[in-house]
């Protein structure tokens, strides 16, 4: 069975603008595991770009999407682990945004599988596991 997935911010996108592959991918996960999670941050993120592009329609739509799903919040055991990748990535010369960061801490404090297309800002966050729904399942760890 498929690692239960925590969908990445672009993932999410490629969704809600109707990528075939991702929609499928998305909709046969849900279906086998009763649940696709998102973080707090990437909420954030895709709603701050469409209040950005006044984008009403696409923000209702959005809302609904996400009424439906589980988001997972960030917490003070979130924090630690997004301190904890920070300090790693700083200490070895590799940087990532910091919404990144908390979006891979959420995944590994809730023992999830990051569903992105992002994986240059993923691939050295140790014990990560990552899968890319838009090249054919590329899985990284």
């Amino acid at each position: 069975m498929p690692p239960k997935i925590l969908v990445d911010t672009d993932i999410l996108s490629y969704y809600l603008k109707g990528y075939p592959d991702v929609v499928q991918e998305l909709d046969d996960h849900e279906k086998q595991h009763d649940a696709v999670f998102i973080s707090r941050i990437t909420v954030v993120e895709v709603l701050g770009g469409l209040k950005a592009k006044n984008a009403a329609t696409q923000e209702t739509r959005f809302r609904e999407f996400i009424n439906a799903r589980t988001i997972l919040e960030i917490d003070e055991a979130i924090g630690e682990i997004a301190s904890d990748i920070f300090a790693h990535l700083y200490q070895t010369g590799r940087h990532s945004g910091n919404y990144d960061i908390f979006i891979a801490a959420t995944a590994l404090q809730h023992q999830l599988t990051l569903c992105t297309n992002n994986l240059k800002d993923y691939r050295h966050i140790p014990g990560l596991g990552v899968v890319n729904w838009r090249k054919g399942m590329i899985r990284l760890k």
